[in-house]
């Protein structure tokens, strides 16, 4: 029988001090974001959720409520990334949960995502936290389709999700 996982996952926004660590698992190609996520985070309106394992870093989401590109997305959630050693311990869903009750907080009733169908792994998750496919697609360049070990693809094409935080 085997052994139920014992670490420790934590959720907060992230933090200047948290710099080093977010660089430290950037790859080739994402070389340098964590930096201009943090310094959007610094200018409002863009939010940076890190989640840690047994206290140390292991995955990065954001909520993006600007609407500086009229988009109908807002608030967005982008970018979720949970490291490859992280994996499978639950720390997806912790960071998504805690980028919803930010958006609730700032008094919005929905949150919006893109994801490719190239990302086996996130969208049962969605699906299981009550995301709901909007029957909307897009064109996009989505980082987290290069983060990890992944090459990515020069035009993904993302479905677009949306969950209700009205209802609990």
């Amino acid at each position: 029988m085997a052994e139920a996982s014992t670490a420790t996952i934590e959720t907060r926004l992230a933090t200047a001090e948290d710099l080093p660590a977010l660089e430290a698992n950037e790859t080739e190609k994402t070389r340098g974001l964590s930096k201009s996520y943090l310094e959007m985070q610094e200018s409002g309106g863009y939010y940076v959720v890190v989640g840690l394992v047994d206290g140390e870093i292991a995955g990065r989401v954001i909520l993006d409520t600007r609407d500086d590109d009229d988009t109908p997305l807002v608030p967005e959630m982008k970018l979720l990334w949970v490291y490859p050693r992280a994996r499978r311990k639950g720390l997806g869903a912790a960071m998504t949960q805690h980028l919803e009750e930010l958006a609730r907080e700032l008094g919005y009733d929905e949150v919006f995502l893109g994801v490719t169908p190239d990302n086996p792994a996130a969208i049962p998750m969605y699906i299981g936290m009550d995301y709901t496919p909007t029957g909307e697609h897009r064109s996009a360049i989505n980082m987290s389709v290069v983060d990890g070990e992944g090459v990515g693809t020069d035009d993904p094409i993302e479905a677009i999700y949306r969950k209700s935080l009205r209802l609990r």
